[in-house]
């Protein structure tokens, strides 16, 4: 897991940069919406197809990023983000449909 948190780290604070129209200000539970999808990608990506891995590093890493989800709160995102996040395939559709 260790690829995957420089990873997650550039995409989190990535967001905090987007902005556009038909948007709100991301609540925590968006933030952590877009965390935790960005994990189960991260983890299908390399290998591990343990179920239990994936809430067990989504908790971990949301611990470890705390500061960048509260600087995540400050993002617009669409009123369509949990169908956007589910439809991702990858981190760039986050950062470029889901959030931009």
């Amino acid at each position: 897991m260790t690829r995957a948190t420089p990873r997650v780290l550039a995409a989190l604070a990535s967001l905090a940069l987007l902005a556009g129209c038909h948007r709100h200000t991301a609540t925590a539970g968006n933030c952590r919406a877009i965390l935790d999808r960005l994990v189960e990608m991260e983890l299908k990506e390399s290998g591990f197809r343990d179920p239990a891995l994936v809430p067990r590093w989504q908790g971990e890493l949301a611990r470890r990023f705390d500061d960048d989800l509260h600087r995540c709160r400050t993002i617009q995102v669409g009123d369509d983000l949990l169908a956007c996040l589910r439809a991702a395939q990858n981190p760039e559709d986050i950062a470029h449909k889901c959030v931009k």
